[in-house]
């Protein structure tokens, strides 16, 4: 832990507190928390909820069904195709769990590898396959949308003459490795096939189990080029602060970010398979490279809080970015020892991390082993002694061990400074 620069007399550090105090005091963020080490990893899922090769998952966006943890398997129980497990009460002691598998998953989530679930409900899935229908000379497969209405999903035309619950999908996209959801029936792939980054508009869904696609909008972005390494996922998100589009650029070995509402009209392609709305290539993106050092096959990614959360398949590591500062900074690692094994993760609504280990078939969560922030002395409470331990810390008067070290950065900065002085008055006012 380092320790600041500090006024050279105390007259100086009380009037900056008092400045300070009343102009500025910096939040904590809970996902700095994790890089202290005291965390406890929970065992959450296994084989036994129907976990067959899970690959990501996601968390409803509903209010009502927040602590809804979907899990998409790339495969299932038995025959082709891949299934889901729903997880109600997410990590609390009421928590269960759902097998779903619809009976055209052969088609519609043919080697499932990656899952997002949008405000309006809806979610979809990419398919890390050549071909949806086993064709080997053909190239029809992309992303399938569902409605995520449990009276619905794999529960509805599934002996009859229509197609399964889907509610839409469009083949443009032959192993398509990562997904994040734009809101409304828009969602960003990471198209593996063609080494670019598309947008897909499903447009107004069709009926359920129906066939007709031809209102759906693909926007490839070639420009963003990125490579795929077979098995494993790439995952994507958006940040809501910035607007920026994240992306595990898994074979390439790092983290690429761009401008969703950038790029220009470059040319019309012609779609396979199926006609559409439109099918364009754009050039002209803004893109750049968040991360390239010490990664080898980066695959879970997730943005909570102003923090980028991605996991290495190669290592089992969860590496923390704070997205705020540019360039981009590493603030630290989470050392799970999970090798060959993490491949999708996610943050919960409360800010605990969740991950998938897809040859271990199970589900983790790792939660923050509760410590009081700002209580240097110890007692089990906030006051004004812990405050004044912390200054005298600040202006080199006084040592602190390295358990009190971690109590006194209270936001999470890895300085011992004046704004953990602030935030330490701040809860002891409180």
């Amino acid at each position: 832990m380092k320790k600041s620069k500090s006024p050279k007399t105390f007259f100086i550090s009380i009037c900056l507190i008092n400045f300070l105090f009343i102009s500025f005091l910096q939040s904590q963020n809970i996902i700095d928390a994790f890089l202290i080490g005291n965390n406890t990893t929970t065992l959450r899922g296994t084989q036994e909820d129907g976990l067959r090769t899970p690959r990501d998952l996601d968390f409803h966006k509903d209010a009502d069904r927040q602590n809804e943890l979907w899990v998409i398997n790339e495969s299932n129980m038995g025959g082709l195709g891949g299934s889901t497990v729903t997880y109600y009460n997410a990590g609390q002691n009421s928590q269960w769990a759902e097998y779903r598998k619809d009976s055209w998953s052969g088609h519609f989530m043919h080697t499932a590898s990656a899952i997002a679930i949008s405000e309006n409900s809806t979610f979809a899935n990419t398919l890390d396959c050549q071909d949806a229908n086993n064709n080997a000379s053909g190239f029809f497969s992309g992303l399938t949308l569902w409605d995520s209405d449990t009276s619905i999903y794999a529960r509805v035309h599934q002996n009859d003459g229509m197609l399964g619950s889907h509610i839409d999908m469009v083949h443009q996209s032959p192993f398509s490795e990562g997904i994040a959801s734009a809101g409304g029936n828009v969602y960003w792939l990471f198209d593996g096939y063609h080494n670019a980054i598309c947008k897909y508009d499903f447009g107004v869904p069709h009926e359920t189990g129906g066939d007709d696609h031809s209102d759906g909008s693909v926007w490839r972005h070639s420009d963003v080029a990125v490579d795929r390494v077979p098995g494993l996922s790439s995952h994507m998100e958006i940040d809501t602060v910035s607007g920026w589009l994240y992306i595990a650029d898994t074979g390439n070995e790092r983290i690429l970010r761009m401008d969703p509402n950038s790029g220009q009209f470059a040319q019309n392609l012609n779609p396979y398979g199926e006609p559409l709305a439109l099918y364009w290539r754009m050039s002209g993106t803004d893109w750049n490279i968040v991360a390239d050092t010490d990664l080898t096959y980066p695959t879970g990614l997730d943005i909570y809080d102003n923090r980028l959360l991605v996991s290495d398949f190669a290592n089992g590591d969860i590496i923390i970015y704070d997205i705020t500062q540019d360039p981009v900074v590493e603030l630290g690692r989470i050392e799970t020892g999970l090798s060959n094994e993490i491949m999708g993760l996610k943050v919960s609504p409360e800010g605990a991390i969740w991950f998938v280990c897809t040859n271990a078939n199970e589900l983790y969560q790792i939660t923050i082993t509760p410590i009081l922030m700002g209580d240097l002395n110890g007692d089990g409470i906030n006051n004004l002694m812990d405050g004044w331990l912390c200054i005298q810390f600040v202006m080199g008067m006084s040592e602190l061990e390295e358990d009190q070290l971690n109590r006194a950065d209270v936001n999470y900065d890895g300085v011992i400074d004046i704004f953990d002085v602030l935030l330490i008055v701040d809860l002891v006012l409180d």
